[in-house]
């Protein structure tokens, strides 16, 4: 596999469900407060693609998403954070109506015994994708995923796609999926979640 812009890592099963049907997004803001009571937080996470209730994709930044809607989110993301008095890392996932710009906060969990580094809240590079990389059938065993970096997102699909292509081995049940949802049309314009399922089928 090409190791250039794209790493693996292992994390805990993804068990959310997904968005509702029409133009609903799902978006989290990784908030990190210092013991000095600092706080910062980090740019939109967006989960792109969903298969049976499960985030396949994370990207960030979210595509197409106003820089106005990505301010009221830290924000709100801050606020919970300082009303909750959380120390440490946390990460606040709402649920946006991308026609209106309404959006509410869905779920607010802080990270037992997270690390110190602010600069965990933000993605390593101008644009990151994580891609679940197998299917997770067994609920009991952890997921490897692929976290892809790069400076535009047309060359961290690129590399996404190839990294995929050249896993060796068992590429796991998602595989073919993952890689029809990255060469598709809809999701390189910049389609997500729900809007992606009925755009591609």
């Amino acid at each position: 596999m090409s190791s250039r812009g794209a790493s693996s890592r292992r994390g805990p099963p993804t068990d959310h469900a997904g968005p509702a049907a029409g133009r609903e997004r799902r978006l989290d803001i990784h908030v990190f407060v210092s013991e000095a009571g600092g706080l910062v937080t980090g740019r939109a996470w967006e989960r792109c693609v969903w298969r049976d209730a499960r985030v396949l994709i994370a990207e960030s930044p979210a595509p197409h998403l106003p820089v106005s809607v990505e301010s009221a989110l830290r924000t709100v993301a801050a606020d919970v954070a300082r009303d909750r008095g959380w120390q440490g890392m946390g990460t606040v996932a709402f649920a946006l109506d991308d026609r209106s710009g309404v959006f509410r906060v869905i779920d607010a969990q802080a990270q037992a015994h997270s690390g110190a580094a602010v600069h965990d809240c933000e993605p390593v590079a101008a644009h990151a994708l994580e891609v679940r990389i197998d299917g997770c059938v067994d609920r009991r065993l952890p997921c490897t995923r692929l976290l892809v970096c790069g400076a535009t997102r047309g060359e961290v699909l690129r590399r996404a796609y190839r990294a995929l292509s050249e896993m060796p081995g068992p590429a796991g049940v998602d595989r073919a999926f993952l890689m029809n949802r990255i060469a598709s049309r809809a999701y390189c314009s910049g389609l997500t979640g729900a809007r992606l399922d009925q755009a591609v089928g």
